[in-house]
């Protein structure tokens, strides 16, 4: 018998769009968060990559997290990746098909980060259909957004949203980002997760252009990375030279493997020395945290 459920859309104020709902999902036992060194040490991807994610976002870039598996890590990495988000960057988290769109009444679109914690139909809390498209259409104003889908590689996931979803590619283009995950199974009987692709999305004649920057050997499992494309897509984001862009890229992943190598690895002391990297100090009281929220 197919679920039908009441969806009841009231008015949300900006303390409603600070609380994330539903954020890990409807699991028995929610996944336990990570920092940016834990995800690194784990393998999942190595420093560069993680230094190049979070000074994307950073500069009010767009991201998005494929994976065809549950529990592959999406969320989980893009929670990570917040820390590297000014403190004055406002979190607004879509309320899936609840959602009002009061937030644009609300919130200044280049001080603005929208979060969706999944696309797709599967629950209520999700972002899909209309809404999702809409969502979208938002980013022509300026708005930055992350999050997280069902798919398997980097052309499936772009086929998935303009096709099956009908986002207008222009839209598409307007994320900066996308990175594609998989999880294995291990001969020990545990799973271990990999970023295998990340993308500079684009726009293009005919459809988005996916301009490859990150993928994963498996055999040496060693992550490949296309150095000038990184440092092009930094330089746009922080209106800086390639060669400037490539020197910070550079400084950041070496101070990650710094982390590392001091024992920094509890979220509260990542998120203090990633905040002290831009020259800013964590509140007490983070508004929209995932984490704690």
């Amino acid at each position: 018998m197919r679920r039908r459920y009441a969806i009841t859309e009231t008015p949300l104020s900006p303390r409603d769009y600070d609380v994330p709902v539903g954020w890990w999902g409807w699991n028995w036992e929610p996944p336990i968060p990570m920092s940016i060194t834990e995800i690194v040490r784990a393998g999942n991807m190595d420093a560069r990559t993680a230094a190049l994610c979070g000074m994307a976002l950073e500069a009010h870039g767009s991201m998005l997290i494929a994976a065809e598996h549950p529990h592959s890590g999406k969320t989980t990495t893009l929670t990570a990746l917040l820390d590297y988000l000014p403190i004055a960057t406002r979190r607004v988290f879509i309320r899936g098909w609840s959602e009002t769109f009061d937030y644009l009444k609300q919130a200044r679109p280049d001080e603005t980060i929208l979060l969706a914690n999944e696309l797709s139909s599967h629950l209520p809390v999700y972002l899909w259909g209309p809404n999702a498209v809409r969502v979208f259409e938002t980013l022509r104003d300026g708005y930055a957004l992350g999050s997280t889908l069902h798919a398997d590689s980097a052309e499936e996931a772009v086929t998935q949203l303009t096709g099956e979803l009908a986002v207008d590619p222009s839209d598409l283009a307007r994320v900066h980002l996308l990175m594609t995950m998989r999880i294995y199974a291990t001969s020990r009987g545990g799973h271990t997760r990999r970023v295998v692709s990340l993308h500079r999305l684009g726009p293009a004649p005919h459809g988005v252009a996916m301009t490859p920057l990150v993928t994963h050997d498996a055999k040496e499992d060693a992550h490949e990375h296309q150095r000038d494309a990184e440092a092009m897509l930094l330089a746009d984001l922080r209106d800086e030279t390639p060669e400037m862009a490539a020197a910070e890229l550079e400084r950041r992943a070496a101070s990650l493997d710094s982390l590392m190598r001091l024992g920094t690895f509890d979220i509260p002391e990542v998120r203090a020395a990633l905040a002290a990297g831009r020259g800013e100090r964590v509140p007490i009281s983070l508004r929209g945290d995932p984490v704690n929220g």
